[in-house]
């Protein structure tokens, strides 16, 4: 029912028009709705007051003027406000894609913090290589620290090491007609890598470094130059590790600062 049906039935149901059908409906409606319950009794007691005036009189408009003692204000359906959508601030595409941004390099950096390896020299070092195989000619005035000598049916390998007071030089040349791992395994509170050179290598092998090792990945011939600070004055072992498949095939330690040096 719309509003003016709802006036009109209760029009009709004071003046006795409704049927019994009519009235069960719009009692049933009344029932429902409280706001047009409140309408139906207002209506009565207008009728009431009228009642009860005792003026004969017969009003010439009854709807109008119940209708105009009747607060519409009430009744009025109130306006329900479109719901805005708003992008929330977190949900932004730049925002997002500058908090990836960010969030990356951050990652990133914690990942270098860890896994970093200053392959820049301090003052310090670079004095300290001057004295090297790689600085210059003067790597035999530095002392022997051992000479490793492997040769298997997978695998060659040279490494002769040496050192100072503040650096460790290791000359290794690798050869495999396979792919093997050569690994390097240090406390790094002992030593710390300073510089790689790779000095003859090919694309098929590759070297990553991290704070206690040095890994290369072997095929064919080549060659590196490795330098370690040397961080205490204390007999100190560098692990060297010949591998294949997860399968050793040659272990073996260099040991630094040798008590009889």
């Amino acid at each position: 029912m719309n509003e003016k049906n709802i006036l009109e039935n209760i029009y009709r149901m004071l003046d006795g028009e409704l049927n019994a059908a009519e009235q069960e409906e719009l009692k049933l409606y009344l029932g429902e709705h409280p706001e047009a319950a409140i309408l139906m009794k207002q209506c009565e007691k207008v009728k009431d007051q009228f009642g009860k005036s005792g003026n004969s009189e017969v009003v010439p408009d009854l709807k109008s003027e119940i209708l105009g003692r009747i607060n519409w204000e009430q009744y009025k359906t109130k306006n329900i406000m479109e719901p805005k959508f708003s992008i929330s601030f977190w949900q932004q595409p730049v925002f997002r894609m500058s908090f990836i941004f960010i969030t990356g390099v951050f990652i990133g950096f914690l990942i270098f913090s860890f896994l970093k390896t200053d392959l820049s020299l301090s003052s310090k070092t670079k004095e300290a290589v001057k004295g090297t195989f790689a600085g210059s000619n003067t790597f035999e005035n530095m002392k022997v620290a051992d000479n490793l000598l492997y040769e298997g049916s997978l695998a060659k390998a040279v490494c002769n090491v040496r050192y100072t007071a503040d650096i460790v030089e290791i000359d290794l040349n690798l050869s495999s007609s396979q792919a093997v791992n050569t690994i390097l395994e240090f406390d790094n509170k002992n030593f710390t890598v300073l510089n790689i050179r790779n000095v003859n290598v090919n694309k098929q092998s590759t070297l990553f470094t991290a704070v206690n090792y040095v890994h290369i990945n072997n095929t064919g011939d080549n060659k590196y130059i490795i330098q370690l600070s040397n961080s205490n004055k204390l007999s100190n072992d560098i692990a060297f590790k010949i591998m294949q498949d997860g399968q050793p095939l040659y272990q073996n330690k260099i040991t630094i600062n040798k008590s009889n040096n």
